[in-house]
C-alpha cells in the first residue's frame, strides 16, 4: 500500500489491517477529536490504565468498531493532495476530557493551552510567533551558537527562519554533540524516540521506539541538511572565550581553528554546549599509574579488541547500562564495580521494533502523532510528578516518599525478584535502599539476566586502589585488562572550560563559585548581557519528558527576549539580580519537597560540598513550558 491517506482509503480492508498495529487508544482520541463526539472515548475508558499502549486492553469489538468508524470520517474528509476538508472548533473541556481518557487519569485543566500547540489546532501554535514578529523588524542582529547538538541545531533553525544572521561553532569534526562523541556498543535513548525529535520535525522512519545512537545522529544529520544549516556551521574550531564589550555593547568570542585564533563579534550569544559534554573520569587513588587502557564511553576506543579480555566496568549508571550487556558477549570476564545501585524499570518498548503498520499510522493518520507524542509526555514526565514529591506525613521515609512512590518500589523489586530468583547475596547489591527516581531511571536494558551469567561478576567492595595492572578493593585484586569508565560528565561544570567575561570583568565561572551554577529559567544570568543558555542550569529532566520539549521552550524564550529588543529599540538587555534570586530561590524551595534531596540520595545532580542541586529541573513540562511562553519585560534591564 501507497504511503498516502487519500490513495489508502480506495482499500478499506487493508486499511483496516494497517490500523490494528496502531494504539487503539490513540486511535479513539483522533476520532473523538475529528468527530468533537466524545461517545468514543467514553466506550475506552473503562479499559485504559495508563498513558502506554501495553497498558491498554480494548475489547475486540470496541476496537473494530473505532477503526471502521475512524476510516468512514477520513473517507468524507480526505483529499487528493493528502490534506483534509476539516476545521474543528473543539471546546476546551473536550480536549481536556479526551486527553484525561487517553492517558488513564484526570488531566487538568490548565493543560489545554499547552495541548493545542502540542496539537497545533486550527494553526493555534505561539511557537513561532515571535518569529513573525522578528521578521517584520528586518533584523540588523547577529548571533555566534556555540555547540551544534540537539539544542545548536534548534537554534539555528529558529534564527535563520527569524532573518538572523548566526554562526554555530563546533569544537568536533561533525555536528550532533553528544550524539555524535558516544559511540560505545548500545548506545541509545533512554526517551520515547516519539518525544525525542523537534515538534515541527517528527520523524516516522524510527525502526524502535527506543532508538540506538545511529538513528538519533542520523535524525540530527537529516535536519541539518533539510534546513540548509551547513553552511553557517563552523567545524573543528573550539570556543576560547567570548568576552562582553561594555562600550560596544556587543559579545567578542575568540576561537581557535587548525591553530589559528580568530575573533568573532556578535551581538548575541548563546550556549548550547549542554550539560552532558564534559567526561568525567573517576577520582581513584592509583588510576594514573594503571598501565594498560582506560576507555570513557564518551570517549570510546573502537581500535581496541574487548573480546575474551579482563574487563573492569566502572559505574553502573545509564550508559554502564548500555554498554555492560553487549560487553558481557564478548569479554572472558565483567567485573562490575557498582559504587549504588540503580532502580531499573521494566519497558516492554524498550526492546521493541516499530511494525510498518504502526510506522505507517504515525506518519498518514492525521493527528495520531500529536496525541501519541502527548500520552507519552504525560506518561513520563507530568503523569509521575506527584509522585516525587514527598509526602511528609508518610510512613515509611528511609524507603519511599508517598503511596504511589512505595508502589513504584514493591513493583520494581517484584521485577528484580522474578529474574535474580532466592540468590539473596546478588538481590541485596542490587535492590537500591533509596525512594525510586532518586537517580536516574533506567530502562532494563536485560541487566539483570547479564549478572546471573557465569562471566559477569557484581562488585560492590568500594575500590582502594588502581595498580599497574589491577584493581583492589578493601577484600579483593582483581587482574583487568581494561577499565571501561561509565562513569558520565561534569554536570555541574557548564559552560567551562569556555571563559565567559561580562560585564565588569565579571567571570561567569567565578560568579557560579565553579559548580553551583543559575540561571533566571535556566537561560539568563545578570552581567551577561544578551548571553543565552540552553539546556543550562536546573533544567535536565531527570524524572522522563524530553530535552527536545524544554530545548523547544527555551529557543522560544530567546527568540521572544530578541523580539523584546527589536520592539524597544535597545541593543542590550541584563537580567536583574531579584527575579534571578527569586526564581533559583523557587527552584530550591521545590526541590526540598522533591525525591533528589532525599537523605539518603546521592548523585550527579547536586553540587560538590552543599547538596544544592544544580542540574534538575524541579517543575512539570506544563509548568516550564507557562514560564517560558514570554519574556517578562521587567525581569530585565535595558540598554
Amino acid at each position: 500500500m501507497e504511503l498516502n491517506l487519500y490513495n489508502s482509503l480506495k482499500k478499506p480492508d487493508d486499511l483496516m489491517e494497517l490500523l490494528k498495529e496502531s494504539d487503539i487508544s490513540t486511535l479513539t482520541l483522533v476520532l473523538s477529536y475529528l468527530t468533537s463526539d466524545l461517545s468514543y472515548v467514553d466506550k475506552i475508558r473503562p479499559f485504559v490504565k495508563g498513558a502506554f499502549d501495553y497498558s491498554v486492553n480494548v475489547p475486540d469489538d470496541i476496537s473494530h468498531m473505532i477503526r471502521k468508524k475512524l476510516i468512514e470520517v477520513l473517507l468524507n474528509i480526505s483529499n487528493k493532495n493528502n490534506s483534509l476538508n476539516f476545521k474543528n472548533n473543539i471546546k476546551d473541556e473536550y480536549l481536556s476530557i479526551i486527553m484525561s481518557v487517553g492517558v488513564g487519569t484526570d488531566v487538568p485543566k490548565e493543560y489545554v493551552s499547552m495541548m493545542k500547540e502540542e496539537l497545533d489546532i486550527n494553526n493555534s501554535s505561539n511557537r513561532d510567533k515571535f518569529i513573525e514578529n522578528i521578521k517584520k523588524h528586518k533584523p540588523k542582529l547577529n548571533a555566534i551558537i556555540i555547540g551544534s547538538g540537539l539544542c545548536g541545531i534548534l537554534a539555528g533553525i529558529k534564527l535563520f527562519k527569524a532573518g538572523i544572521s548566526f554562526s554555530i561553532i563546533e569544537k568536533n569534526d561533525s555536528i550532533g554533540g553528544t550524539w555524535y562523541e558516544n559511540t560505545y556498543p548500545g548506545c541509545g535513548v533512554d526517551t520515547p524516540n516519539h518525544v525525542y525529535a523537534y515538534s515541527f520535525e517528527p520523524s516516522f522512519h524510527w525502526e524502535e521506539f527506543y532508538s540506538k545512537r545511529d538513528a538519533i545522529y542520523k535524525y540530527l544529520k537529516d535536519c541539518v541538511k533539510k534546513y540548509d544549516l551547513a553552511r553557517f556551521i563552523r567545524l573543528n574550531t573550539k570556543v576560547e572565550s567570548t568576552i562582553y564589550d561594555e562600550d560596544a555593547k556587543c559579545w567578542v568570542t575568540s576561537v581557535t581553528h587548525n591553530g589559528n585564533t580568530s575573533v568573532l563579534k556578535s551581538n548575541i550569544v548563546i550556549s548550547a554546549v549542554g550539560q552532558l559534554n564534559k567526561p568525567a573520569m573517576p577520582d581513584i587513588t592509583g588510576i594514573d599509574k594503571y598501565k594498560k587502557p582506560i576507555i570513557h564511553t564518551a570517549a570510546w576506543d573502537h581500535k581496541y579488541n574487548y573480546k575474551d579480555k579482563n574487563i573492569a566496568l566502572i559505574g553502573t549508571g545509564a550508559s554502564g547500562m548500555q554498554v555492560a550487556p553487549e560487553l558481557a558477549k564478548i569479554a572472558k570476564n565483567l567485573i562490575i564495580f557498582q559504587r549504588t545501585p540503580h532502580w531499573i524499570i521494566a519497558n516492554p518498548n524498550y526492546h521493541r521494533k516499530l511494525s510498518k503498520g504502526k510506522k505507517w499510522v504515525l506518519e498518514n493518520i492525521p493527528y495520531y502523532s500529536r496525541w501519541y507524542r502527548l500520552q507519552l509526555f504525560w506518561g513520563f514526565c507530568d503523569g509521575i510528578h506527584a509522585s516525587l514529591c514527598k509526602d511528609p506525613n508518610w510512613k515509611f521515609p528511609d524507603r519511599s516518599i508517598n503511596h504511589t512512590n512505595e508502589r513504584f518500589r514493591i513493583n520494581m523489586e517484584k521485577h528484580i525478584e522474578s529474574i535474580i530468583g532466592d540468590d539473596k547475596e546478588l538481590l541485596d547489591k542490587v535492590i537500591p535502599n533509596y525512594p525510586p527516581y532518586g537517580k536516574r531511571m533506567l530502562m532494563d536494558n536485560n541487566w539483570f539476566e547479564m549478572l546471573k551469567k557465569d562471566n559477569v561478576q557484581l562488585v560492590t567492595d568500594k575500590i582502594k586502589k588502581i595498580m599497574n595492572t589491577s584493581i583492589a578493593t578493601n577484600n579483593n585484586s582483581y587482574n583487568i585488562d581494561c577499565i571501561v569508565a561509565a562513569t558520565g560528565f561534569n554536570a555541574s561544570k557548564m559552560i567551562w572550560p569556555i571563559k565567559v567575561i561580562g560585564k565588569k570583568g565579571i567571570n561567569l565561572n567565578d560568579y557560579w563559585k565553579e559548580d553551583n551554577p543559575k540561571a533566571l529559567l535556566g537561560i539568563t544570568v545578570p552581567h551577561f548581557p544578551n548571553f543565552f543558555i540552553m539546556y543550562g542550569p536546573n533544567t535536565n529532566l531527570a524524572h522522563g519528558g524530553s530535552i527536545v520539549f524544554h530545548g523547544e521552550c527555551q529557543i522560544r524564550y530567546i527568540l521572544g527576549c530578541i523580539n523584546l529588543l527589536l520592539e524597544k529599540n535597545f541593543k542590550t538587555m541584563d537580567c536583574k539580580k531579584e527575579p534571578f534570586e527569586k526564581y533559583n530561590s523557587d527552584v530550591d524551595v521545590q526541590h526540598e519537597k522533591m525525591v533528589w534531596t532525599h537523605n539518603k540520595v546521592n548523585s550527579w545532580y547536586r553540587r560538590n560540598g552543599t547538596g544544592r542541586i544544580t542540574t534538575n529541573s524541579p517543575w512539570r513540562l506544563v509548568d516550564y513550558w507557562n514560564f517560558t511562553r514570554e519574556p517578562k519585560e521587567k525581569d530585565y534591564q535595558f540598554s
